[in-house]
């Protein structure tokens, strides 16, 4: 087809201005591939996004997101790994959401056929945010005290499976009884409420020693109560602010804990740095994705906790994103 559905964001301002237009299929360049979209993964940066308030400006008109699975129409002719009809999953610099997207051949992941499309969408970021936090800059350990704040949503819950799989003992927090319940189904040992006031104290009586590495991508007052239940030496994950308040650091306690608090930002590896490095990460990228991969084909890790809307119902997807009531990954079904 010569041109296909897909949002289109026009110009600064809320999410819920985007439009649903017909938009032009452009030429490939060089190291690109062209995708059918199947499924595409909403996350809390789209609102950032489209207020042109995210770390970087997408030139408008632009199609936002970033998170896609489906298939490989077209390959550049200088893309020789991948191939026309392969079933896979990308990392993007925008463009998801729509039913075509073009996207770099160097964050396009092949996925095995066990593994459905529609949580493959919930892997190339959010799981591999979570890995390469884990591993890469907290260097968790197995045996280790995992403290994750909110647990059953999209970071949190693929950093309960992953903390589960890296051998760490994890400990979630989420809002909900039910939220809580779903931590516990994806392999969480203990769940705590996600209350700032309440949860050094019941932290500490059940893990006198504290937390080892506490993943965070809620901030606020979750992140003043990870400074209380984090243990010495401990390392405090910082990876985004669901909660809407930036927290500060009081450096005395880092001191007197010999805490580090570790910021990361997955999006160096994958182009979206103040310079593009995606190709010089890529192997290192690639090995993540295919641990994760593989960690779902043998059973070791359940598929992504995904809560699926159809694309016309886009408003209300991205409304449970943004008001933190879905559990797991908000998936759209192109």
């Amino acid at each position: 087809m010569e041109d296909f559905e897909g949002l289109l964001c026009t110009h600064w301002g809320h999410w819920s201005e985007l439009e649903m237009r017909r938009l032009p299929r452009v030429a490939l360049q060089a190291g690109q591939v062209r995708l059918r979209v199947r499924h595409a993964g909403v996350g809390h940066a789209l609102s950032l996004l489209v207020a042109g308030k995210y770390q970087r400006k997408p030139p408008l008109p632009f199609t936002p997101g970033t998170e896609v699975a489906g298939e490989i129409i077209e390959v550049a002719p200088d893309v020789d790994h991948l191939a026309p009809g392969q079933r896979v999953m990308a990392a993007l610099d925008w463009g998801g959401y729509a039913e075509e997207a073009v996207v770099t051949a160097a964050t396009v992941y092949p996925v095995p056929d066990v593994v459905a499309l529609a949580h493959a969408a919930a892997l190339p970021i959010t799981s591999g945010t979570v890995w390469a936090a884990l591993s890469w800059r907290a260097r968790l350990e197995p045996g280790e005290t995992l403290l994750v704040h909110g647990a059953a949503g999209a970071l949190g819950s693929a950093a309960v499976q992953i903390g589960r799989l890296m051998g760490a003992r994890v400990v979630a927090t989420a809002s909900t009884a039910a939220k809580r319940e779903a931590a516990l189904r994806l392999g969480a040992e203990q769940a705590l409420p996600a209350d700032g006031q309440i949860l050094p104290g019941a932290f500490k009586d059940a893990y006198p020693a504290g937390a080892d590495v506490v993943f965070d991508p809620v901030g606020g007052d979750l992140f003043d109560a990870s400074l209380r239940c984090a243990g010495q030496g401990a390392r405090l994950l910082t990876v985004g602010y669901a909660s809407g308040r930036i927290p500060q650091v009081p450096a005395n306690i880092l001191l007197v804990k010999n805490l580090s608090v570790m910021g990361f930002n997955y999006g160096q590896y994958i182009g979206w740095g103040l310079h593009d490095e995606r190709q010089r990460h890529a192997p290192r990228v690639r090995e993540a994705m295919d641990a994760v991969l593989a960690a779902v084909v043998t059973g070791a890790m359940l598929p992504p906790a995904i809560t699926q809307y159809r694309f016309e119902h886009w408003r209300e997807a991205v409304d449970a994103t943004m008001s933190r009531r879905a559990i797991g990954k908000v998936i759209l079904d192109l």
